[in-house]
């Protein structure tokens, strides 16, 4: 017990630590979203000590970015006379010679069977008009925007004098091909699944999939269409409808605005639909006994960002944000009282409020999730508090729970920590405690020859206290929950209420290429505990492991160009045995960069049943 109190008082001190650094220091390495300058502030007390503590010495962030020839000084401030769009096909064109052209007929019959972006696609990103003043940040933020929709590769705006008080812009694009067809047929199925990412150049996706199971007679079937941005709103509309061969499905309709970037004032969503499916409560069991979930949910919510700095310079951009949330779960079919004695599974209705504060921007680098095609990984920090008020199981409960993030460049590479901690108060009890911490790094990149590597980690740890006794309310290592380990399919009992996972890879990319797809080798290990919360995670605890070899193939004319293929190995997965070996596990979405950003409130995330 007193090991426990002494863990939480730990966390709970790292936390109030980052919680006053975010904001009690100051700004003194200022990295530009093209170059890396440097601001000689006059250091606080504390600054002196954070950067002994954190940094050692004072030496400059050489991290590698993109650099940018372009001399803003020249054009901030001119007045913007005209705008010119132009969009060109995926294959044999250049935005940096102008005057390149397809040759090769593959290239050219490509085109031709490619619908071009339409022009309004550019102009519904960008953040500026004609006869406003040249604003370097919304120009930065505007080719941003553009490069986040996946069927265009590339984006560049230009700028030309015109006189001496005006200027011309040019925004200049590639499209990405934007189809994916893709099948599937054995000796009992067949299916094939449809992914266009640019309707006839409106930028609209859809993703539809059919799959037919021969011996049970049944199908699946899928239908996603999304329209990014509704007549220049900036929100996003989607239909979803999926239904498997377990008759399992998922239907909704969401129209969402988020903060797309550090300039915006207003975000918000509204999302309603209703989900069927079965699953097993309780991994103890050797057999597992499978109960009927379906529930309809609404979901509405608001933001407002308050810009709070006056600098102007591409630097940080911070808001004050306030946030409010209404979310109502109604179960249709549930577990029977035997297998959910508490009613864990039972409706529920909340009202929600988050206060925070975001300071951020963006960072054009390479070779992350691609080849060398531009990427942006924001830099910043957030400070938050969420309160609820909830109404589940015939009684009131409220929620008060806090989160802080930042991130940035080190010497050495990038790091992100996030970390959140909050609970229930029921009457006199303080239950349901979470707290989550994250942290990430991404080393700089290497080059050795031809080839360039560059190294992740991640380390995630969830710990709960007084949370409600029923085994949903549980953490697994399972690849179905939240944070499970991938190809971890274990049904022995290993739950607890205290988890850590830890994650590292070594991702490489060549000049090599296969039949247009660059290769790119890379090693992932993973080591994970899972335990009850009286005592260090790691004490008495077995750490079960992962180890896989893989390739990624990325090209750069598709909108999907990043496939893998890969090898796992897992010394032991209790209930299935040792030196178990698979294939296809994982994928890359495990290093998702943090965003911090604040804007719709929610719980800290416990497990899948959240």
């Amino acid at each position: 017990m007193i090991k426990k109190r002494l863990l939480i008082s730990l966390f709970l001190g790292i936390f109030l630590f980052i919680s006053n650094s975010l904001f009690a220091q100051v700004e003194n390495d200022r990295i530009t979203i093209d170059t890396v300058k440097v601001e000689n502030k006059k250091p606080t007390k504390f600054k002196n000590f954070y950067n002994k503590l954190l940094f050692k010495n004072k030496r400059k962030n050489n991290f590698p970015l993109q650099v940018d020839n372009r001399n803003e000084k020249l054009y901030e401030g001119k007045i913007i006379r005209n705008i010119y769009y132009k969009t060109q096909d995926p294959f044999g064109y250049s935005l940096t010679d102008t005057t390149k052209r397809p040759t090769k007929w593959v290239e050219r019959a490509g085109n031709t069977l490619h619908l071009k972006s339409k022009k309004f696609v550019l102009k519904q990103n960008v953040l500026f008009k004609e006869g406003q003043k040249y604003d370097s940040v919304k120009v930065y933020e505007s080719e941003r925007l553009i490069r986040t929709n996946r069927s265009i590769r590339k984006v560049e705006i230009d700028a030309q004098l015109v006189g001496k008080d005006s200027v011309d812009l040019y925004v200049n694009s590639i499209d990405s091909w934007s189809m994916f067809v893709t099948g599937t047929v054995s000796s009992s199925r067949a299916g094939i699944r449809i992914r266009e990412r640019n309707i006839l150049g409106l930028g609209h996706v859809l993703d539809n999939r059919y799959r037919h199971n021969y011996s049970s007679g049944k199908s699946l079937y899928q239908f996603n269409y999304t329209v990014p941005n509704i007549g220049k709103s900036r929100i996003q509309g989607n239909i979803h409808y999926f239904k498997n061969e377990d008759d399992y499905y998922n239907k909704s309709i969401n129209f969402v605005r988020p903060f797309y970037s550090p300039l915006a004032h207003y975000a918000g969503g509204i999302s309603v639909g209703q989900i069927y499916f079965q699953d097993s409560l309780d991994f103890k069991k050797e057999k597992l006994e499978m109960n009927n979930f379906k529930y309809d949910f609404q979901d509405y919510w608001l933001a407002r960002a308050f810009r709070i700095d006056k600098n102007k310079s591409t630097s940080n951009i911070t808001n004050f944000i306030v946030s409010t949330r209404f979310y109502r779960r109604n179960y249709d079919e549930k577990p029977i009282e035997q297998n959910d004695p508490i009613d864990f599974f039972s409706n529920q209705t909340n009202y929600m409020l988050g206060i925070g504060i975001s300071s951020r921007r963006y960072v054009k680098t390479r070779f992350i999730y691609n080849y060398n095609i531009d990427e942006d990984i924001a830099v910043g920090k957030s400070f938050g508090v969420i309160s609820s008020y909830q109404r589940i199981r015939n009684e009131n409960r409220y929620y008060l729970g806090t989160k802080a993030s930042m991130g940035g460049f080190l010497r050495s590479g990038f790091y992100g920590i996030n970390i959140e901690y909050g609970g229930f108060f029921n009457k006199s009890a303080f239950e349901q405690q979470t707290l989550s911490i994250e942290l990430q790094y991404m080393a700089k990149l290497m080059t050795i020859g031809k080839w360039k590597i560059r190294n992740f980690g991640k380390l995630n740890y969830l710990l709960g206290h007084n949370r409600l006794d029923s085994p949903a309310d549980e953490l697994s290592l399972h690849q179905d929950d939240y944070l499970g380990m991938a190809g971890f399919r274990s049904d022995r009992g290993l739950i607890g209420q205290q988890k850590l996972m830890l994650e590292y890879q070594v991702q490489t990319y060549t000049p090599y290429q296969f039949l247009g797809f660059r290769v790119s080798p890379f090693f992932n290990a993973m080591f994970s505990a899972i335990g009850n919360n009286s005592k260090f995670i790691l004490n008495n605890n077995p750490v079960y492991s992962r180890f896989t070899l893989g390739v990624m193939f990325t090209n750069d004319y598709f909108v999907f160009n990043n496939i893998r293929f890969s090898f796992s190995f897992y010394p032991n997965i209790p209930g299935q045995g040792n030196n178990i070996f698979k294939t296809n596990s994982i994928d890359n979405r495990d290093f998702d960069m943090m965003d911090f950003n604040f804007s719709k409130p929610s719980y800290i995330r416990w497990n899948r049943w959240d």
